[in-house]
């Protein structure tokens, strides 16, 4: 008997037998019977033991936070008749349940079925699991339960939120030689315009400029700017001192989110995307201090052409040497830096003192922005508006050479 019900009665009679007996008074004494006949009575129909299988399907298996997902749960009572049974589909304590309830007490019959249906969604990206199923057989006095775990686990995979940068002039300003999207200010494949040349046997007949050989009587062939491909490294900050805020509003969720859309905007402009994600140890870097294990990944693992895009909230003055250093060995920097000032401010009581220390911290962090502004673009992006917004805002991407 393991349900509050007995364990309190026998509390209650225990109570009024250890007063009874403290006070010698029998009518104290005859008050805990009452209790140890409901306990005796309940002793004598003990709870089956649930012997159930669970089926679950989701409407879908991954999703992006904030979307909605279905989930539906069937639990057959393959056992004997259950007078009373408690169902439970466990969830991670990152969902929210919008609609319906993952929680039941039914009375279940031999090959008697159960379903269950509710709505979650999760407001934090993972890797979940739903799952196992919790069952408790309990007996019609509620008295005494049986305990049973059904091993029906479903994966859930949740994306953060896609960023919409189709219209964000976000590519690396050197080439490679591929064919892509970016000019590469030489001759080759591509659509904007370059200049004119004499014919040569071999030529396409639809790059002759007929108006030019028309004016001067003979063949002329249009040449046009090569469109090529580049590369691409997104580094993310994910060091533990870069965590402000909330589970759900904070620089390094955000700079996940902005990581995903900058390299799914570069993917379609058919260029090449690296990743570095800057945790507290990189495993396969040798020993080093903060961002001088990023400077010996880039060196060594990057080609030197290609676009560092750090995503960082600048919390220290590391960043400022870090991008200094890689400027030195011949790098284009841009920083997408996720305003933690913007998100402690709005988890705060925002009081007048607040404000004087907001002030303060601003300059600072003003004062950091200008002096990386002047070996990198620098975009000081408050979470709360979309990044398209933030990255409209400056202008060439990178710096003109």
């Amino acid at each position: 008997m393991r349900t509050p019900l007995s364990s309190g009665l026998a509390a209650a009679s225990l109570g009024l037998l250890v007063a009874g007996l403290a006070f010698r008074s029998w009518q104290v004494v005859l008050l805990a019977l009452p209790p140890v006949i409901v306990l005796a009575l309940g002793s004598l129909f003990p709870p089956a033991r649930p012997r159930l299988v669970a089926v679950r399907t989701l409407s879908r298996d991954r999703a992006e936070a904030g979307r909605d997902v279905d989930v539906k749960l069937v639990v057959r009572n393959d056992g004997p008749t259950l007078d009373l049974v408690e169902i439970v589909d466990v969830l991670p304590r990152e969902f929210e349940i919008v609609q319906g309830t993952n929680h039941a007490v039914v009375s279940l019959e031999r090959g008697g079925t159960m379903p269950l249906s509710y709505t979650v969604r999760s407001p934090v990206k993972g890797d979940f699991r739903i799952g196992p199923v919790r069952v408790r057989s309990l007996d019609p006095l509620a008295l005494g339960a049986e305990d049973a775990v059904l091993p029906t686990d479903a994966r859930l995979v949740v994306a953060p939120t896609m960023e919409d940068l189709r219209r964000t002039k976000l590519q690396p300003r050197r080439t490679r030689p591929w064919f892509g999207q970016v000019s590469s200010r030489q001759l080759g494949e591509g659509t904007d315009f370059w200049g004119v040349r004499e014919y040569t046997a071999g030529d396409e007949v639809r790059r002759i400029n007929w108006k030019a050989s028309a004016r001067l009587d003979r063949l002329y062939t249009n040449e046009y700017e090569g469109e090529r491909s580049g590369d691409v490294v997104i580094v993310v900050d994910a060091r533990r001192e870069s965590f402000i805020g909330t589970e759900t509003d904070n620089p390094i969720e955000h700079g996940v989110r902005a990581a995903l859309g900058i390299a799914e905007h570069v993917l379609a402009s058919k260029n090449r995307v690296g990743l570095i994600v800057q945790r507290e140890v990189l495993d396969w870097v040798p020993p080093a201090f903060g961002r001088k294990q990023v400077a010996w990944v880039l060196t060594r693992f990057f080609p030197r052409d290609c676009l560092i895009v750090l995503i960082s909230p600048l919390q220290d003055r590391a960043a400022l040497n870090a991008v200094i250093a890689m400027e030195a060995r011949g790098y284009d920097v841009a920083i997408v830096s996720p305003s933690p000032l913007a998100i402690e401010w709005r988890l705060g009581e925002q009081r007048p003192e607040d404000q004087t220390a907001l002030r303060i911290l601003r300059m600072e962090r003003d004062n950091l922005v200008s002096q990386l502004r002047r070996v990198a673009q620098v975009v000081d992006w408050d979470p709360a508006t979309p990044l398209a917004l933030a990255l409209r805002r400056i202008g060439t991407w990178p710096r003109p050479s």
